[in-house]
């Protein structure tokens, strides 16, 4: 039901002309980009958006770490006023595969939460910067959305509201020492992650990805013992760079949690 609501306000939010606190739309092969921002509370330094991205039917975008291909979505907003630090934060993703290769994203329309704090509450924001991403049928077509959205000192819209609210409820909840990665290893140029799960079925998978220079392909499941389970996920780039801390997301049914493990060299 709540996938079904997401949908059915991506699809109103696409039809209607932009409001206070939302970017008018980028149109992009396949779709359209815009961010959309919450009004935040008086005196409260954070505040919530989301980067709505439409995809029509047969298109595909790609999440944080896209596996054996892709491209990454990337938020810039360093043209910014009054901001002190934002985060892209991700729904969990699908696992596809075309021909050998496998990578992870979405196939539907989707919303990237997007987390800001503000540098000054007694004053107004004004975020500005773009977001590169990469949106795919049989060819990926890289793709540059600018914003320029004021906040602070407007009233909220209703939509926007429930928009930003509902992208936020479908983030994985956190990872926990029942349903998460219980420890890592890297050995040469492949990490080894054991996770536990809640229950020995339904079917699992995980997504995982880099720091500090690190990129990863798919997790790939090596070993099921029931509710503990051990994939194994190849280096792409930055082989000779510790492994560091990993972010992860672990699916299992309609599922999912996410967190971070520090990876033992």
């Amino acid at each position: 039901m709540r996938k079904a609501l997401l949908i059915m306000l991506a699809a109103t939010a696409f039809a209607s002309t932009a409001n206070a606190g939302s970017s008018q739309w980028t149109k992009t092969p396949g779709g359209a980009v815009r961010l959309i921002v919450e009004e935040p509370a008086a005196g409260a330094r954070a505040v919530r958006g989301a980067l709505q991205i439409n995809l029509d039917p047969g298109w595909k975008t790609y999440w944080r770490e896209p596996g054996d291909a892709g491209v990454p979505p990337e938020l810039d907003l360093s043209q910014s006023a009054n901001i002190a630090g934002h985060e892209l934060s991700f729904p969990a993703p699908h696992r596809f595969k075309d021909g050998a290769s496998h990578w992870a994203g979405y196939k539907k329309p989707v919303f990237l939460p997007v987390s800001i704090t503000l540098a000054d509450t007694s004053r107004p924001a004004h975020i500005k910067g773009h977001a590169f991403l990469g949106i795919c049928e049989t060819v990926c077509i890289p793709v540059t959305a600018e914003f320029d959205v004021a906040v602070g000192g407007q009233k909220s819209d209703p939509l926007t509201d429930t928009l930003v609210d509902t992208a936020f409820q479908q983030l994985p909840a956190p990872a926990s020492d029942a349903f998460g990665i219980s420890s890592g290893k890297k050995k040469g140029d492949v990490l080894y992650l054991t996770v536990k799960l809640p229950s020995q079925d339904p079917a699992i998978d995980l997504f995982a990805a880099g720091q500090s220079g690190i990129t990863l392909g798919m997790a790939h499941l090596k070993k099921r013992e029931g509710t503990e389970a051990t994939f194994a996920v190849p280096v792409l780039s930055g082989k000779d760079r510790p492994a560091g801390v990993l972010d992860y997301t672990l699916v299992q049914g309609q599922e999912a949690v996410s967190g971070h493990i520090s990876i033992e060299d």
